[in-house]
């Protein structure tokens, strides 16, 4: 009988381990894919327009409170779901550490038909309660093409959004 040593299985997907990806790269140079990480996905730059846009509204509500105190009563409550809910999309903003993300663009600065630039009270709860609709109108148009998670949110934003325009608006 002829001592013949046969190749153990192990050795045979040890050696493909390291062989095909050389054969692989070899002739063709590094693949495309792995050249350049990939950029952010729509869900995350959606998700980064939906902090920007929340925070624009805690803006709002903090600068009208600021400029008509009298007014912290009524508008608290909402000024505090803003943040819980800026809380919640903040937390499901989870970037791979292959990525460089540049920093959440900050709200545009107030201009003059922005909540806090009313010349009563009661404009500025008008311009609220408008920035209110508008806001939710804006998550509803971002639900499109994301995952159910984030749709799920944006949703129950934008409802809670809408109602808080009907509760701030004339009763």
């Amino acid at each position: 009988m002829t001592s013949r040593r046969a190749i153990s299985r192990r050795r045979v997907l040890g050696v493909s381990a390291v062989a095909l990806p050389l054969a692989a790269t070899a002739s063709c140079g590094m693949p495309e894919a792995l050249r350049k990480p990939p950029g952010l996905p729509a869900s995350v730059r959606t998700l980064r327009a939906s902090i920007t846009a929340e925070q624009a509204l805690v803006n709002d509500y903090h600068a009208v409170i600021r400029r008509y105190p009298q007014l912290s009563g009524r508008l608290d409550s909402f000024l505090s779901q803003h943040q819980q809910h800026l809380a919640q999309l903040q937390s499901r903003l989870v970037v791979p550490p292959h990525v460089t993300m540049s920093p959440i663009p900050s709200p545009p600065a107030p201009g003059p038909s922005s909540p806090s630039a009313a010349g009563s009270a009661g404009t500025a709860v008008a311009r609220l309660v408008k920035a209110e609709q508008n806001a939710a109108a804006a998550q509803l148009g971002r639900l499109d093409g994301v995952p159910a998670s984030l749709a799920q949110l944006l949703a129950s934003i934008a409802a809670s959004e809408a109602t808080h325009a009907v509760a701030l608006g004339p009763g």
